[in-house]
C-alpha cells in the first residue's frame, strides 16, 4: 500500500452537480474504497484546486486506474503525487540505497543447527505472546507433499512470516527460507544487530527481493529451490491495511512455472488486529492458518492464469474460514 496526495479542479459541469449534490464529494472516497483503497484525510481547499486527499492505495495503477475513472464522468480534473510520511523520507535520506545480499550460507547444515537454537528466542515466544490461541486447519493437506515447494500467504502484519514459519510441519518449516524486501531488510550499514542482513539470513532463512529487478530478483529464489528447499513468498508484496487482499504480484507464478514445483495457500487471519502496519503495538488475540491443497501448474499455463488461480486459492481460504466461524469453535488448536 502506497500514500497518495490527490488534487482535484472542478470543471463548471463539476461545480454544477457539486451545488446541486454535495454529497457527490463523498462518493469519491466511496469509488477509492471499492477498488481497495481508504481516504485517509479529505479537505476543500482554496486556490487553483477545489478539493485535497490524502489516500492510500494498493499501488500506482490503482489510484491512477481511479482517477482515470473519475475524469471519464466529465466533471473534474486530478492530479496524483505519490508521498511518504516526514520520518520515513527523513529515514531513507539518512541511510544509503546499497544493500546486501543474498547469503548463500544460508542453506549450510552448521547454519541450520544455529537457527534451530534461536527458533524460540526469535519466533516461538513472539507467536506464543501474541496469537492467544493459534489454531491450525488443513495441515491433512500437505501429507505426501515432497520438498521443494512455494508457500504463499495473505500479508497483513509484522508477525505473518513468524506465524507461517510456526504453523508449517518440521519437515517442512526445516527447509523453509522467506523472501525480504530488500530495501526494508538488507539496507546496508543499518544500526543493530538483529537489523542487518545477515542476521535476518541466519535467524529466518530469508532473502533479498528488489522491487522492479524483474525476473532478475527471482534467481536466488531459484537456486533455493533447486537446492531442494522450500521457499515462502507474499505475493501482494506488501502489508495490507485494508483487510482486503491486494493484486497478487506475478513474481510467484513465474518462479512456479519456471521450476514446476506446487504452490500451497497458506491463509492467515487475525494478526491484522493484533498487529497492524504502521505499529510496534501487540495487542494478543485468536488468530487462525487455514493452510489449502497444493495447487499444480499444467507446463502450459500463462503466468497470468497461474496468478489469477492462486488469488482464488486463496479466497476461497477466506472464504471457507469465514464460513466456519460458530460457537462450537475450530477444529484444532496449538
Amino acid at each position: 500500500m502506497g500514500f497518495y496526495v490527490v488534487l482535484t479542479k472542478l470543471n463548471s459541469d463539476g461545480v454544477r452537480a457539486i451545488h446541486a449534490n454535495p454529497d457527490l464529494v463523498s462518493a469519491v472516497a466511496a469509488d477509492i474504497q471499492a477498488m481497495d483503497g481508504k481516504v485517509l484525510e479529505q479537505w476543500a481547499v482554496l486556490g487553483k484546486y477545489d478539493f485535497c486527499a490524502l489516500v492510500e492505495a494498493p499501488n500506482d495503477a490503482a489510484i491512477h486506474r481511479m482517477a482515470v475513472e473519475q475524469e471519464s464522468r466529465g466533471r473534474a480534473r486530478f492530479t496524483v503525487l505519490p508521498a511518504m510520511d516526514m520520518a520515513l523520507y527523513v529515514r531513507l535520506m539518512g541511510q544509503s540505497t546499497e544493500t546486501t545480499g543474498p547469503h548463500p550460507w544460508q542453506i549450510r547444515w552448521p547454519v541450520q543447527i544455529a537457527r534451530r537454537a534461536l527458533r524460540n528466542y526469535w519466533i516461538d515466544q513472539h507467536v506464543r505472546a501474541a496469537c492467544q490461541p493459534l489454531t491450525v486447519l488443513g495441515r491433512e493437506n500437505l501429507d505426501g507433499l515432497a520438498r521443494p515447494a512455494i508457500f504463499i500467504a495473505n500479508h497483513s502484519s509484522h508477525l505473518d512470516s513468524l506465524v507461517l514459519h510456526s504453523v508449517l510441519p518440521a519437515a517442512h518449516r526445516r527447509f523453509l527460507t522467506f523472501g525480504s524486501a530488500a530495501d526494508r531488510f538488507y539496507i546496508k550499514g543499518r544500526k543493530g544487530m538483529t537489523k542487518q542482513g545477515w542476521w535476518n539470513s541466519l535467524a529466518m532463512a530469508t532473502f533479498p527481493i528488489r522491487r522492479g529487478a524483474g525476473r532478475a530478483t527471482l534467481a536466488h529464489a531459484e537456486w533455493l529451490i533447486d537446492k531442494r528447499w522450500n521457499v515462502a513468498i507474499f505475493p501482494e508484496g506488501t502489508r495490507s491495511t485494508t483487510g482486503k487482499m491486494s493484486t497478487f504480484k506475478a513474481g510467484v507464478a513465474i518462479l512456479a512455472l519456471a521450476k514446476g514445483v506446487p504452490v500451497v495457500p497458506v491463509f492467515l487471519e487475525g494478526l491484522r488486529e493484533i498487529r497492524p502496519k504502521g505499529t510496534r503495538d501487540v495487542a494478543p488475540g485468536p488468530v487462525t492458518a487455514l493452510i489449502g491443497a497444493p495447487i499444480r501448474f499444467a507446463p502450459a499455463t500463462s503466468v497470468s492464469d497461474a496468478t489469477y488461480a492462486m488469488y482464488q486459492a486463496m479466497e476461497a481460504l477466506r472464504l471457507r474460514l469465514r464460513a466456519q466461524r460458530r460457537p462450537d469453535g475450530p477444529e484444532e488448536a496449538t
